[in-house]
C-alpha cells in the first residue's frame, strides 16, 4: 500500500475541505465523498476520500447530520477557510466599478454618506450591513466656528476629522460683530483644532483657569459646547445599521428558531455597539490586520452564534476613525464578501478625507 508524505496528505484533506465547504455553500446540502471525487478529485477512489473526510471529522472540521449521509462544516472549518482566502482576497471588477461610481455621485451631509455605505454593504452582500463611528470624546475637532444670527444669537458648528456635524443655537449676552466673532473662532480654533474632543476640553479649561481665554465668555461657551457633545452621544448616533430584512430572508431554513434573539441585540444597539467597539480596538492593535472575520462561536455575543460578522475599519490617514462591516450566515461566499468590506472601507475613509478638504475649502474661501 502506498504511504503518503504527511505534507501530501495534509494538502489533499485541505482541499478536500475547501471542496467540501465550496460546495456547502453553494448547494446548502451535506457532500458525500463521490460528490468530491467526481469534481475535483478524480484520480482517487472514494475510499480514500471518505477516510480523509472522516479525518477531517475527527480533528474538528466536519461533522455528519445522518449517519448515512454526506457532511457540513462546522465553525472550524469556515476558519480555515477564511484564513485560507485571505490570502487570495479578490474583487468582481463590475462591483468595483458600481461601488465607486456610487462614491463618485457624492453628498454633501456625512450621515448620508454612512447611510449610503450601509446600504450599499447589505445590497452587495444580501445581509445586513452596519458603520460604526469612533466614541466622540476620542474623535479628533477639525473646527469648531460660531456663526452670526442676529443680535445676541449665534449658531455654533462643530466639525470633526471623522465627519461628525454637530450644530446648536446658541443666546449670548451681547452683540459680537462678525469681524469680532472671526478673531475668536480663529483663536479658538489655533488652541484646539486637531486634538481630542477630550484633549481640547482640558486645552480651554487650562485656558480659562489661567485668564488667557477670556475673550467675551466664548471659550467657556466652546468648552461646554464639547462637553454637552461628549454627554450627549448615544448608540444610534455611533451606529449605523441597515439591511436586517436581507439578512433575515438570506438565513437558513434551521437557524429560524433563534433569529429573534439575534435581530432584538442588534436593533437595541447598546450591546451590539459595545461588541463592535471591542472589534475596533482588535484592529486598532494589530495593524496588520485589514479585515477581521467572526464566525458562529467565535462571536462573543452569544446571539450571533449562528452567523459570521466581518469587519474592516476605516481610516483617515493612518488614524482609525470607524468600523464597517456585514453580518451574514455562516455558509456566506467569504471571498467576495472580504474584499468587498475591505474595498468600501477604503473608499469611505477616502470619501471623508475629501469631504474635510472641501469644507476646509469653503470655509477659506468664506474667509
Amino acid at each position: 500500500m502506498r504511504v503518503l508524505k504527511p505534507e501530501v496528505a495534509r494538502e489533499r484533506e485541505e482541499k478536500i475541505l475547501r471542496m467540501i465547504i465550496q460546495e456547502y455553500v453553494e448547494t446548502r446540502k451535506p457532500v458525500g465523498s463521490e460528490l468530491v471525487a467526481k469534481k475535483g478529485l478524480p484520480g482517487v477512489s472514494s475510499a480514500t476520500i471518505r477516510n480523509a473526510m472522516k479525518k477531517l471529522e475527527d480533528d474538528g472540521f466536519l461533522y455528519q447530520p445522518h449517519s448515512s449521509g454526506g457532511r457540513i462544516p462546522t465553525d472550524k472549518a469556515y476558519r480555515f477557510y477564511v484564513d485560507y482566502l485571505s490570502k487570495i482576497q479578490k474583487i468582481a471588477s463590475k462591483e468595483r466599478e458600481r461601488i465607486e461610481s456610487e462614491y463618485k455621485r457624492g453628498t454633501d451631509e456625512i450621515n448620508h454618506v454612512m447611510l449610503q455605505t450601509c446600504k450599499m454593504l447589505s445590497a452587495l452582500s444580501h445581509s445586513a450591513g452596519f458603520v460604526f463611528t469612533s466614541d466622540v470624546q476620542d474623535s479628533t475637532v477639525q473646527r469648531l466656528d460660531f456663526i452670526p444670527l442676529g443680535p445676541f444669537n449665534v449658531l455654533a458648528v462643530l466639525v470633526t476629522a471623522e465627519g461628525v456635524v454637530k450644530h446648536w443655537p446658541v443666546r449670548v449676552n451681547g452683540i459680537v460683530s462678525p469681524a469680532r466673532l472671526m478673531m475668536l473662532n480663529n483663536y479658538i480654533n489655533e488652541q484646539i483644532s486637531g486634538l481630542t474632543i477630550r484633549n481640547a476640553q482640558r486645552v480651554l479649561w487650562e485656558n480659562l483657569n489661567n485668564g488667557a481665554g477670556d475673550n467675551g465668555g466664548f471659550c467657556e461657551l466652546a468648552c461646554k459646547i464639547l462637553k454637552e457633545m461628549a454627554d450627549q452621544q448615544t448608540p444610534d448616533e455611533q451606529l449605523y445599521l441597515e439591511g436586517m430584512s436581507q439578512l433575515i430572508e438570506n438565513i437558513g431554513q434551521e437557524d429560524y428558531g433563534e433569529f429573534s434573539q439575534m435581530v432584538r441585540v442588534m436593533e437595541e444597539r447598546d450591546k451590539f455597539a459595545g461588541f463592535l467597539n471591542e472589534k475596533m480596538q482588535e484592529l486598532q492593535s494589530n495593524k496588520d490586520l485589514k479585515v477581521s472575520v467572526s464566525i458562529g462561536e467565535e462571536n462573543e455575543l452569544s446571539e450571533l452564534k449562528n452567523l459570521s460578522i466581518i469587519t474592516s475599519a476605516y481610516k483617515v490617514g493612518d488614524k482609525t476613525v470607524g468600523l464597517l462591516g456585514i453580518v451574514g450566515p455562516k455558509h456566506m461566499e467569504y471571498t467576495k464578501m472580504m474584499s468587498l468590506v475591505n474595498f468600501i472601507g477604503d473608499m469611505l475613509g477616502t470619501k471623508i478625507k475629501h469631504w474635510q478638504s472641501s469644507l476646509e475649502n469653503k470655509k477659506e474661501d468664506e474667509e
